[in-house]
């Protein structure tokens, strides 16, 4: 059995087809249903051809809705329909298929690989965000379950052993109050969360954009969606300020310039850090070359090779901040990853520098 099956009509965006779905979903949808957020730099038809040249076929058309199969080699092809949002290359896959199987086999890793996309990042301050919105507006709101962590490198308060860096799976009814409990004594800050309002909704969101309608109001899931997608369309706006180009110095020469990205660090970086922060990038697969750095006003350079994204970008770092270059043509998944990997490795309150 694949994916739910929708009215034969035509949806011009995800408005619309978020729309027919909160409408209908008592009876399209039998099992969970699960949304994967991501953005993309490819224009729509660019990114339909990705997804062909990655084994997908486009199977049926909903006008700005496409439903989508991949024959993974699992007992059944991984379904799913398709947004892609042409203003601000948001991109959304709707299944109900199972997250174990036919998501994790499929689109999480095509997300989380491909060069030119990445999955919708959600920071554990933006969490917190949409945890204590929730609570405020149905205070009798139950997390039944969540997982939450503590780095190596982190500055956040701990009344326990706060050198100590450590990973939370919690299950009860009462996780709201054990996760605030947990976040004062052990420093810890979540990565994921499910959420029990009575008699509305249940459901789950993780730091990477999947979000699992369990049952209630996909109106009002909807709603947290869209909130995750507003905060991850500012740190692509910071990736859009970024260019290379080649500049023709002289008849015979070219000489490359790049404009960059800059994170602003509240937890600064201190030289005999620097080992730790490179052993912490390659053991998130890139590859340093060409690194040099100089004690007193810290100051830290590095050429960077992404081997997931499969990309090179250059850093340059002092105490407070990073900028980031790109090397060549720049890369947006690149520039998610790497964004990520500088709150969950460096700083979680790293924030990106205004233009």
């Amino acid at each position: 059995m694949g994916v739910f099956e929708v009215e034969p009509q035509e949806f011009p965006d995800r408005v619309s087809f978020n729309h027919y779905l909160a409408e209908h979903y008592d009876t399209l949808i039998e099992n969970d249903l699960y949304v994967i957020a991501g953005l993309t730099e490819y224009s729509r038809e660019d990114f339909l051809n990705l997804l062909r040249n990655n084994g997908y076929d486009i199977v049926e058309n909903y006008g700005g809705i496409q439903k989508i199969r991949c024959d993974y080699g699992g007992d059944r092809p991984a379904e799913f329909y398709l947004s892609y949002d042409v203003e601000d290359n948001v991109i959304l896959f709707y299944t109900d298929m199972r997250k174990t199987e036919e998501v994790e086999n499929t689109i999480e890793p095509f997300l989380e690989n491909k060069p030119g996309v990445h999955y919708l990042y959600i920071s554990p301050s933006l969490l917190q965000d949409i945890r204590e919105k929730i609570v405020s507006e149905d205070p009798a709101t139950e997390i039944t379950e969540f997982v939450a962590k503590r780095t190596e490198r982190t500055d956040t308060s701990a009344r326990f052993r706060p050198e100590e860096w450590r990973t939370i799976n919690y299950y009860g009814r009462d996780g709201l109050e054990s996760l605030r409990e947990m976040e004062e004594h052990y420093g810890v800050l979540p990565r994921i969360m499910e959420f029990n309002v009575p008699g509305d909704l249940c459901f789950r969101i993780n730091h990477e954009g999947v979000f699992k309608l369990k049952n209630g109001s996909l109106k009002r899931l909807f709603k947290h969606i869209e909130t995750c997608i507003e905060e991850a369309l500012k740190v692509k706006q910071a990736y859009e300020r970024t260019d290379f180009e080649m500049i023709t110095a002289s008849a015979q020469l070219e000489v490359p310039t790049s404009e960059p990205a800059a994170i602003t660090l509240n937890n600064r970086i201190r030289y005999h850090e620097l080992d730790g922060l490179k052993d912490s990038m390659q053991d998130r697969d890139y590859v340093l070359v060409g690194s040099y750095s100089e004690e007193g006003s810290l100051y830290f350079t590095t050429e960077v090779i992404d081997q997931v994204k499969n990309s090179t970008f250059r850093i340059k770092a002092n105490e407070d901040q990073i900028r980031i270059f790109p090397q060549d043509e720049s890369d947006l998944g690149t520039f998610y990853r790497f964004y990520e990997f500088i709150q969950d490795s460096v700083d979680e309150s790293a924030e990106l520098a205004p233009a």
